[in-house]
């Protein structure tokens, strides 16, 4: 029910979404669906949290919250774990991006509502803010900047206007870190 659900969002989008079109889509009754899911919001909210956890089980972000490692070196370390969560995952921000949407966040962080992620991401980000090494604006505000360029480039490679080897990490970064550091 989850991938008819993430299938209805990823081609009509979240507002689509309803309980008698994912139970179509999965060959089962309407009322089915309401064995697992108590309503179309829990419906949606789960396949939400089911991509929060597909990043959360990369690891990835294990690097942010390591004090050894330059504050710069662990926002670095965040912004490549979005980018290869994004290329590895290309339909998970744009489903999290759709539900942010239909929560009427549009391009909030993604992390929001998932305090494990936060708590190391606006960690680290405040922690680069509070040294000078980035910008001191609104964390929510660098986390969606890193949100929406790489969302959009993964869009834009599934859309092949560019091929992938077209360019590489370091171009990313340069322009999410161009953005963020303090001058």
């Amino acid at each position: 029910m989850l991938d008819a659900t993430a299938e209805i969002i990823l081609k009509e989008g979240a507002a689509a979404v309803s309980t008698v079109k994912v139970a179509k889509h999965v060959g089962i009754s309407q009322s089915n669906v309401y064995l697992y899911f108590k309503d179309k919001d829990d419906l949606i909210m789960s396949v939400y949290r089911r991509e929060l956890n597909k990043i959360d089980a990369t690891g990835d972000l294990e690097l942010a919250t390591d004090q050894s490692i330059p504050v710069a070196k662990r926002v670095r370390g965040y912004i490549k774990a979005v980018y290869d969560f994004a290329l590895a995952n290309p339909d998970s921000l744009t489903l999290i991006q759709q539900v942010k949407f239909l929560l009427g966040q549009h391009d909030t962080n993604p992390f929001e509502d998932y305090p494990e992620h936060e708590n190391v991401v606006i960690s680290v980000l405040q922690e680069a803010i509070d040294a000078g090494v980035i910008k001191p604006v609104p964390v929510s505000l660098l986390m969606s900047m890193v949100f929406s360029v790489i969302h959009t480039h993964t869009l834009n490679l599934q859309k092949n206007r560019y091929a992938s080897n077209d360019y590489d990490f370091e171009t990313f970064y340069s322009l999410i870190w161009g953005g963020m550091k303090q001058e």
